[in-house]
């Protein structure tokens, strides 16, 4: 069976697929040179201490967010700005006559040196809509008001029992040329008393394809599943001691302290794509799931050598970045 067959209804909540990955990228380095954004300790700012407790919580933006176009759009345009003078300095090169135009390439690099140091501002004074999700409590709280609901949870926002969320495939035209992408779409079981909670989530900026919808709900799915411990993946290892559940587990799978923080991102980000490509292939209507990947070290074997270092060239990246495309 296809699997645009998903498209119209619910998901079920279940796994199949039970090999979970996302790459994470060393902060610290991040946190050590700021490079030219002067407010760049702002974007660490965690009101409600949902990144503080990643083996807690799972927090995602809505698609539809104002804030997407506010930091996206002109990180776009410095993107397409850049570009446009990498080609005109091509070619210019061989063909031009005139002194090269100087303001046009400042005006570009002062547009993204100032949006570097405002997004900081943008995030603090409007923060982004999400939804997030606390294994612990088995709630589903959102950061903005829904009417109607009738329970708070500790931070004060509405929430809702996961039991009652409900994710369904879509698949919408995203641009006026017809470019379409699949989303998967969050809501309330009641969708006609709560339409507040119908989230659009992006998962990709390329969803051409379902399967990272799928692998989005899958991994959401295993995560609130409080009775197993979490998956073993980069992002919960300086915290799965902090899990009764997955501490208990760890101990008697013999896993070792240290793994993932021993390897490079490029590593990381090649097991992802190792990974997607198994499920690009799998039988997403299977009643058998795949084994759960427990023992990930005797899978892949780190490789600290290809970690980045605080070193010049990283530098040299991180302010080409910054001034090309106004990324912190």
């Amino acid at each position: 069976m296809s699997i645009y067959n998903y498209l119209g209804g619910p998901l079920a909540k279940k796994t199949i697929f039970n090999k979970y990955f996302n790459a994470k990228t060393n902060k610290s380095l991040t946190k050590q040179f700021g490079g030219l954004c002067i407010l760049y300790d702002w974007l660490y700012i965690d009101k409600l201490g949902l990144k503080a407790q990643p083996h807690r919580f799972q927090a995602h933006s809505c698609g539809n967010d104002p804030m997407r176009a506010l930091i996206f759009g002109p990180m776009f345009l410095g993107f397409t700005g850049s570009s446009f003078i990498g080609l005109f300095t091509l070619w210019w090169l061989p063909f031009g006559s005139e002194p090269y135009p100087l303001t046009l390439l400042s005006l570009v690099l002062i547009g993204n040196l100032i949006f570097l140091n405002l997004q900081p501002l943008w995030d603090r004074m409007a923060p982004p809509k999400l939804a997030y999700f606390d294994r612990q409590t088995g709630k589903v709280g959102y950061t903005f008001n829904i009417l109607g609901c009738d329970e708070r949870d500790e931070f004060g926002n509405c929430c809702f029992d996961w039991r009652d969320m409900q994710c369904s495939l879509i698949n919408e035209s995203t641009s006026q040329s017809g470019s379409r992408a699949f989303f998967p779409r969050l809501s309330h079981k009641n969708i006609d008393k709560y339409p507040q909670t119908k989230m659009t989530i992006v998962v990709t900026e390329l969803a051409q394809n379902p399967i990272y919808c799928l692998l989005f709900w899958e991994r959401l799915v295993r995560f609130m599943d409080k009775t197993k411990p979490l998956p073993d993946i980069p992002e919960y290892e300086g915290y799965r001691h902090l899990d009764s559940i997955t501490a208990e587990f760890d101990k008697h799978n013999n896993r070792p302290e240290v793994y993932w923080r021993d390897m490079s991102f490029a590593q990381q980000t090649e097991i992802y794509d190792e990974l997607y490509a198994e499920a690009y292939k799998i039988d997403w209507y299977s009643d058998e799931p795949h084994p759960e990947i427990t023992k990930p070290w005797q899978r892949w074997t780190p490789e600290p050598e290809r970690k980045q270092t605080l070193n010049w060239k990283y530098k040299a990246k991180r302010l080409f970045m910054q001034l090309t495309c106004g990324i912190p």
